[in-house]
């Protein structure tokens, strides 16, 4: 069985997936910047993104997220959310679910490892978040691709 930190190590170096584009973003990024006065820029919200990814395995709230940025909770919520198209939390759900389909596909590690690699920590919790995000269990996805 490998070692967590190993897996993470890997986890870091995979290219992830980009939600789909949402042909409102630009519109919706403006009217955040305009109605707020907030914005995150691409280098705040590229720094975000990457101390997700590298504490995809801990648990993160969005008061954590919400201190790395110079805003307040409200307007990190929505500066984020204009940015990204998902709200911060959902974001970080999806960006799990993204870690545990690649580990499904490229490892053969069990659920329960993948769970607690990519900050499930139960199985039920990955499951859970595959079925909301996705419509399918992990088990089934693994068995269609493999």
């Amino acid at each position: 069985m490998p070692h967590h930190a190993a897996v993470l190590k890997d986890i870091l170096n995979i290219p992830t997936i980009s939600p789909v584009d949402d042909p409102c973003a630009e519109v919706n990024t403006r009217l955040a910047r305009d109605r707020q006065g907030h914005s995150l820029s691409e280098k705040a919200f590229g720094r975000i993104i990457a101390w997700m990814r590298s504490h995809i395995d801990e648990h993160i709230s969005e008061d954590m997220l919400c201190a790395l940025s110079p805003m307040g909770m409200l307007a990190f919520r929505r500066a984020f959310e204009a940015h990204a198209g998902l709200p911060p939390m959902h974001f970080l759900t999806w960006m799990r679910v993204d870690t545990a389909v690649r580990l499904l596909i490229d490892t053969r590690f069990d659920l329960t490892e993948i769970a607690f690699v990519t900050g499930f920590k139960t199985e039920q919790g990955l499951v859970s978040a595959f079925l909301a995000t996705l419509g399918v269990r992990p088990q089934a996805l693994r068995v269609s691709l493999g």
